[in-house]
């Protein structure tokens, strides 16, 4: 077996290493507690949500006074504050430091990927959140966080289970392979929802060290593979594409290999987007990977180049997100 994280916790729950056991209260009337796994040094702890759970987000298109990268209709909807995934890169970790620590607490201040706090009331919020108001509309889920962490998979199915009767969509944006147990629900609703995953490599050395708790590469494209074949519009995001490094010296090899993989898949949208630094990422991604990186506008330009001739080559189009 793979060392990945996720195999081990997936497949060996109760044995799996790296594997620490916390209780948080689930926000039921009965006040039922349930036991939550999460990996070895992450802290968890619970918040109160507000409702209603879909918010206004910038990620949406230039028209609308977003960063256009067209992930919604202008809606976000955020259930837990942090990510277990770990990945260096994220950008996410800033916005918790600089406004978060009044509201969450000293959680905050963990490094990336060692913390998760997830909404004690979120049935509550939930339950008075009136879906209907955004029928018809795209809310990108999840902005800030993977919705199908394992300690968040069977809230995302509760939220899923109200907002698609509604009329709800989805663009639907994991790493995690435990979506796949919800295609049942989702193949229900294929005019609403796109599944959509990130991939950032096919090279499983650097996949190891940028993204240490995520599905490996391959995974996730059968993730998209199987949602293709219950009928659900597909989509991936090519990113964060790196410079050379040790772990990986060829960018433009391992973009062909990323396009050759999705041949068959056929995608109904593919982004591309070139490693953006953000706050302390670059700072955490030169730790892990034990060398600089060197990250120049001229690299942005030169592998959009690479991106876009080796989606035609595969017979695929898509949209490169330049470093503004």
């Amino acid at each position: 077996m793979a060392s990945f994280y996720w195999e081990q916790f997936i497949y060996r729950p109760s044995e799996g290493p790296g594997v620490d056991t916390a209780l948080v209260e689930t926000g039921r009337p009965t006040g039922a507690r349930v036991e939550i796994r999460l990996p070895r040094g992450v802290v968890g702890g619970t918040y109160k949500i507000s409702a209603p759970l879909i918010r206004p987000s910038r990620l949406t298109t230039k028209n609308n006074g977003g960063v256009g990268k067209h992930l919604s209709d202008g809606w976000c909807l955020n259930f837990a504050v942090g990510c277990s995934h770990a990945c260096p890169f994220c950008y996410v970790d800033e916005i918790h430091k600089r406004f978060g620590r009044s509201r969450y607490g000293e959680a905050v201040q963990e490094r990336w990927g060692d913390y998760l706090l997830i909404p004690q009331n979120l049935d509550e919020a939930i339950e008075r959140t009136p879906w209907a108001r955004w029928a018809g509309k795209e809310a990108m889920m999840s902005s800030t966080h993977d919705p199908y962490l394992s300690t968040l998979a069977a809230g995302a199915r509760r939220i899923l289970e109200h907002a698609l009767p509604a009329g709800v969509e989805f663009c639907l944006q994991t790493r995690s392979y435990l979506v796949t147990k919800d295609l049942d629900l989702l193949a229900r609703y294929p005019g609403q929802i796109r599944l959509q995953v990130s991939i950032a490599t096919m090279n499983r050395d650097l996949a190891r060290v940028i993204e240490p708790r995520v599905p490996p590469p391959e995974a996730r494209v059968e993730i998209l593979r199987r949602a293709r074949d219950v009928g659900l519009n597909v989509g991936v995001i090519l990113a964060p594409i790196f410079p050379p490094n040790r772990l990986r010296p060829d960018a433009m090899e391992d973009l062909r290999l990323m396009a050759q993989v999705l041949e068959d898949i056929e995608p109904d949208h593919v982004y591309g987007e070139s490693l953006h630094v953000r706050g302390q990422n670059l700072k955490l991604l030169e730790a892990a990977l034990g060398e600089r990186v060197r990250m120049t506008p001229g690299f942005d330009r030169g592998i959009a180049k690479v991106f876009y001739r080796e989606l035609r080559a595969s017979g695929l189009k898509g949209t490169w997100w330049y470093e503004s």
